[in-house]
């Protein structure tokens, strides 16, 4: 038991020892990109000066004019060491040991170098790609990285995967997708990431989906009054961008008589404007959309409609105005009848001149009879 003790405090007392000795390895982590030259130093952190020696994974010393590694002398304190690795599998375990001129103990560390890459593409995809609806496209996205990079298509932010009818796959970076519809137009991104690392790089496809168009038209019938003039509005939807055009009543209106705005890649908002003169211009519209792929059409019925016969906001807001002026002229009658005040009051006075019938002034001011005698007043049952 005491010989165990004897040692245990032996073995303390040399590892406290040899702890005054120590190196270290800047930086720390040993990832070396392959084919770019990195550099490691190799310092003491305790103790005094030390003859430093770098060792490769073959426990062979690295000399300051060898290859792929080589040593660099700082000063009697630091070496460093210089790599540049183009082969993957040229990574490994490199020593730094030292020797220290004052004890004569030697101090060793170590680092764990491997060879990484970034991910990057193989192979170009062209930045805008344009195909006939119905058709088939596909995409090759490959990309190389140390360790490999996962390949993943997104659409809209989302992520590509294989569709249950088959219509679209995505397999080992290729996107395939079948009978396309003009709603696979947009940008598709293909994303090469090694998550280890947050390590993403993208490239970028712009997909044009070429088809006839298509009209939209909101009804099917349009309420018209003789003599006014009318608008309708619709959509069509084509790519490339369509011809439209109306006919009615054997002439074609086209070009500037039609409004064309495009809202959106192979949408557009079209407008335009009728005007029957007679009861035989209440008749059929026929809307045709054109381009390079074909054609749509679509008929809109004209119906008469009889004039809007409600009142407007301002016949509303007279009508209101005149009600409360007749409000305010009853009242201020009633006024002037009973209590001799008012409006009319005051124009009877200050412009005609004149006092109500029945009412005399005196010279103090005071309200008289025809008789001219005051008036008496009851108050609390005493006559004054």
């Amino acid at each position: 038991m005491a010989s165990g003790s004897a040692f245990l405090l032996v073995f303390l007392a040399g590892t406290t020892h040899c702890s005054r000795e120590a190196l270290e390895i800047i930086p720390s982590i040993g990832d070396v990109e392959l084919g770019k030259k990195e550099y490691f130093l190799c310092k003491v952190r305790h103790g005094g000066e030390a003859t430093l020696t770098w060792l490769d994974p073959s426990g062979n010393v690295i000399e300051a004019d060898s290859e792929p590694f080589n040593e660099k002398i700082i000063d009697e304190r630091s070496k460093g060491l210089e790599i540049t690795l183009r082969d993957p599998d040229m990574g490994g375990t490199f020593i730094c040991q030292g020797s220290f001129d004052e004890t004569g103990r030697t101090a060793i560390t170590q680092i764990k170098i491997r060879v990484i890459q970034r991910p990057t593409f193989v192979t170009q995809i062209e930045p805008v790609k344009e195909v006939v609806e119905g058709t088939r496209v596909d995409f090759r996205c490959q990309a190389k990285g140390i360790p490999p990079p996962t390949v993943t298509w997104l659409f809209r932010n989302q992520a590509l995967s294989n569709t249950d009818d088959g219509r679209i796959s995505v397999e080992n970076g290729a996107l395939v997708i079948q009978n396309i519809q003009p709603s696979d137009a947009g940008a598709y991104s293909c994303e090469a990431s090694i998550k280890e690392r947050n390590e993403v790089v993208f490239t970028n496809v712009s997909v044009h989906v070429k088809f006839t168009p298509r009209l939209q038209l909101p009804n099917k019938s349009l309420v018209v009054q003789i003599g006014n003039l009318t608008q309708y509005n619709f959509t069509v939807m084509a790519n490339p961008s369509p011809t439209v055009k109306v006919s009615w009543k054997g002439k074609v209106f086209e070009g500037d008589d039609i409004r064309l705005v495009e809202e959106d890649h192979g949408t557009y908002m079209a407008s335009f404007e009728v005007m029957p003169t007679s009861q035989e211009d209440i008749s059929e519209l026929l809307i045709t959309a054109t381009n390079e792929l074909g054609s749509a059409e679509g008929k809109v019925t004209l119906k008469e409609g009889t004039p809007d016969q409600r009142l407007g906001t301002g016949s509303l807001l007279a009508i209101v105005f005149a009600i409360l002026l007749l409000l305010v002229l009853v009242v201020d009658v009633s006024c002037y009848y009973k209590r001799q005040r008012g409006l009319l009051m005051y124009c009877c006075r200050n412009i005609l001149g004149k006092n109500p019938s029945g009412m005399g002034v005196e010279s103090n001011g005071k309200m008289l009879s025809k008789s001219g005698k005051n008036t008496i007043v009851n108050v609390s049952g005493i006559e004054a």
